[in-house]
């Protein structure tokens, strides 16, 4: 999608019925399943690796049946995703209030209580960016760490339509004194864990397969003494489930290498069982360490 059409989105967004808005983006992500293929085999890997292991772990299997739906769903809520996004405008605290269930937000009241701020971790499933978004509007201050787009044009309107509902943003690779200043704050900081973008990462097991993980999250909680979360947006039939998930703490005995690795852990252990939970909402459409397309065994 180049700059013009995130553009002609952007101008749409606050315009069209919001019916209208779902029928053109499922349109448009139908096509791109059509005609790119690389992209469509990347989703479908992934999704295969998602239910392979939910079946190992979880003992729920799976048919090509129920793969190809997982497959047409991703793009599907992809499209849902941009769509709810570009609509933000619209989005107030009536909105919040009747399209959304909020459950467990009291741990950031339970971190803010603690005043070092709270990290608070997700991932690129669901609706991320409304997270931040809808707790900014709940009254929370938040500061999101965002992954700058190829494009200057698309990183700026993604931007903006985060800033005009009261979320700060910070770009990956920008001056890190901009993290410790939002705790010092005691603002909400979320960051994304799913992927491990401009550092090395820590290698664990994640979706039955290897994985680089970003360290930096659980680094920082542990190096400001912030409270450490996970929080997810997710898509529901009529609407969105907002919930947060308590990451079990490490003991102040431990040393801080120990207490990074407690907290990588339960970060990454809460959003794999997200993922597990709705697989066709994890939007990842670039290949996953350790996925090829092969028919189960199983």
């Amino acid at each position: 999608m180049n700059d013009y059409i995130y553009r002609l989105c952007s101008f749409l967004g606050g315009r069209l019925p919001l019916p209208l808005l779902y029928l053109i983006g499922r349109l448009v992500s139908g096509l791109k399943y059509i005609f790119i293929y690389s992209t469509r085999r990347n989703v479908r890997a992934n999704a295969r690796a998602i239910l392979e292991y939910r079946r190992k772990k979880k003992g729920i299997p799976y048919t090509e049946k129920d793969l190809a739906r997982t497959v047409r769903e991703t793009y599907n809520n992809f499209s849902r995703y941009l769509v709810d996004f570009f609509n933000v405008p619209r989005w107030n605290i009536e909105s919040v209030r009747k399209k959304v269930v909020v459950e467990g937000i009291d741990l950031l009241d339970e971190g803010f209580s603690c005043g070092r701020g709270v990290v608070a971790l997700t991932a690129h499933v669901g609706n991320w960016e409304l997270a931040g978004i809808a707790a900014s509007i709940l009254g929370y201050k938040v500061t999101a760490v965002a992954i700058p787009y190829l494009s200057p044009a698309v990183t700026k309107i993604y931007r903006e339509r985060r800033n005009s509902k009261g979320v700060d943003v910070l770009l990956t690779g920008s001056n890190p004194r901009g993290l410790l200043k939002a705790l010092r704050e005691n603002r909400v900081l979320a960051v994304l864990g799913d992927k491990a973008f401009t550092e090395k990462g820590i290698k664990t097991e994640f979706l039955g397969v290897d994985a680089l993980l970003p360290r930096g999250p659980a680094t920082l909680a542990v190096k400001m003494g912030a409270f450490f979360t996970a929080g997810f947006f997710m898509m529901e039939k009529n609407g969105y489930r907002f919930f947060f998930r308590r990451i079990s703490l490490p003991h102040s005995s431990m040393s801080e290498e120990e207490k990074i690795n407690i907290l990588f852990e339960g970060g990454a252990r809460a959003i794999e069982e997200v993922i597990l939970e709705y697989p066709s909402q994890w939007l990842n459409f670039s290949p996953f360490a350790g996925t090829q397309d092969q028919p189960s065994a199983g």
